[in-house]
């Protein structure tokens, strides 16, 4: 019997233990949810705010960034620069745009 007792009160106190982590964790939460709402962003990093999970390749996914720039051949400057939150098959209209737009250009080839 006093074994019986014993071991309860331990399985009590461990039980109690678990539901008050849960409890923190469960808050945690409501906070990044409410992070989400604010921000309008469609995901959130808890271990660098700017960093996204991003497709790397087929399914495998990495919480990253992802750098573009645009290089004039002519003078091997950095004309264009881009850190973006999704993968290199959506940049590049984006990131070739502005290079345009910043050599003030009508017409260039873009090499990728």
């Amino acid at each position: 019997a006093q074994n019986d007792a014993q071991e309860t009160s331990t399985t009590l106190t461990n039980i109690q233990q678990k539901i008050e982590r849960l409890k923190q964790n469960k808050i945690k939460y409501e906070l990044l949810e409410e992070q989400l709402k604010t921000s309008g962003e469609p995901q959130v990093s808890t271990t660098d705010c700017d960093a996204r999970a991003l497709l790397v390749q087929g399914q495998v996914v990495e919480v990253s960034y992802n750098i573009q720039a645009a290089v004039d051949d002519k003078h091997n400057l950095v004309v264009a620069t881009h850190t973006i939150n999704r993968n290199d098959k959506n940049a590049l209209s984006a990131i070739a745009l502005e290079a345009k737009e910043n050599l003030n250009l009508e017409t260039f080839t873009a090499l990728v």
